[in-house]
């Protein structure tokens, strides 16, 4: 038994690339697709650790194909799109998270340069084990 036609349903027609109309809509999508070469880069860094447990030449031709110019590329995006996701990560905290003291509510700019801090902190903690 189908069902009885209705009225017609009014389906607005919209282009495949709204987003690049607006420049929020297209940092919120770029926000998107970072999460996908910071999965990337996450799958190449375990790719690295398994070599290393298959022994020494095989992270020596690991190294070495770190060193091809595709790669280099790769990598290069990849470093981008993981800044990109940071700091839009760190600039929504103050707005999902509000942080109070007793009665009063922490300044969002607070909360954001405390956020900062915190990143560039152990971004030195692990560049300083990493060299030394």
């Amino acid at each position: 038994m189908t069902p009885a036609p209705g009225p017609p349903r009014h389906q607005p027609r919209r282009s495949s690339l709204w987003w690049l109309s607006n420049g929020r809509y297209f940092l919120f999508m770029l926000r998107e697709l970072s999460a996908v070469f910071v999965a990337l880069y996450a799958l190449s860094y375990l790719g690295g650790l398994y070599r290393l447990s298959q022994g020494k030449d095989s992270y020596e031709a690991y190294l070495a194909m770190l060193h091809h110019p595709a790669v280099l590329v790769f990598l290069g995006v990849s470093l981008a799109f993981c800044l990109l996701h940071t700091v839009t990560w760190i600039h929504l905290t103050p707005i999902v998270m509000v942080v109070r003291m007793g009665r009063k509510v922490i300044p969002a700019k607070l909360v954001l340069a405390g956020n900062y801090l915190v990143w560039i902190l152990l971004s030195g903690v692990l560049w300083y084990l990493v060299v030394n």
